[in-house]
């Protein structure tokens, strides 16, 4: 006696049922490059970005390893582009703080930026693109979109009138406070525990972040005092 065939027919339809891809996503453009940039951040939270590969991104994106490829080409220019992401929107917030809140100083602009200095992918990337050489490159995009230079312009508006800050004044301030939050953020570790602090924690941080904001504050006020006593000698 045959054993009849609808079993059969029935199991392996469900099989074909089962495997029928899930229909394609369309996106922009732009919602594609940031679909792969924030798995890209993601991905950077956890761990060093020489351990990262393209391949591992499209996984964590949910894309082809081919449409990260077509976006960023190689890994280095991925990261290059979620560093300068994170960096125009921490930029663009900081701008807004500014223009918005004008009763907020140094302190607070400086608690802000200190913040998004010390979040763990910021701190990975600054170190990989410093060490690695990176921001020397004539292509590297600090060098292109001179963030720096514009929050220049907007600090020495903002203090023109209140304080008269020379250019040379805003700018050494803008380097004594990225050179400081940046090689915190990189050294952390080793500068506590050459100090006997084998596990910094928060406490530590933020006597760093005060300490720094007391020295930029005193710095702002010797430098507008020196200059009104000129003015009226």
């Amino acid at each position: 006696m045959l054993l009849s065939s609808a079993p059969i027919r029935s199991s392996v339809n469900r099989v074909k049922r089962a495997e029928k891809p899930s229909p394609r996503v369309r996106r922009t453009p732009e919602e594609a490059r940031a679909l792969i940039l924030g798995a890209a951040s993601a991905l950077l939270r956890e761990r060093h970005p020489e351990s990262i590969g393209l391949k591992e991104v499209a996984t964590r994106a949910g894309v082809s390893h081919a449409l990260v490829t077509h976006y960023f080409g190689t890994i280095d220019g991925l990261i290059d582009a979620a560093l300068e992401a994170l960096a125009d929107a921490n930029r663009q917030d900081l701008t807004r703080r500014i223009t918005e809140y004008p009763e907020e100083g140094p302190r607070a602009w400086m608690e802000h930026f200190f913040a998004w200095v010390m979040r763990p992918e910021a701190a990975r990337l600054l170190a990989w693109s410093f060490l690695s050489g990176k921001t020397t490159r004539s292509d590297f995009f600090s060098r292109r979109t001179r963030g720096l230079k514009k929050m220049a312009d907007l600090l020495e508006a903002r203090f023109k009138d209140e304080l008269d800050l020379s250019r040379e004044d805003v700018e050494f301030v803008l380097l004594l406070l990225m050179s400081s939050t940046f090689g915190y953020a990189i050294g952390r570790g080793g500068f506590w525990s050459a100090l006997g602090v084998d596990k910094p924690r928060e406490e530590e941080d933020a006597m760093f972040q005060r300490r720094l904001a007391d020295v930029v504050e005193a710095l702002i006020a010797d430098r507008a005092r020196r200059k009104s006593e000129g003015r009226r000698r």
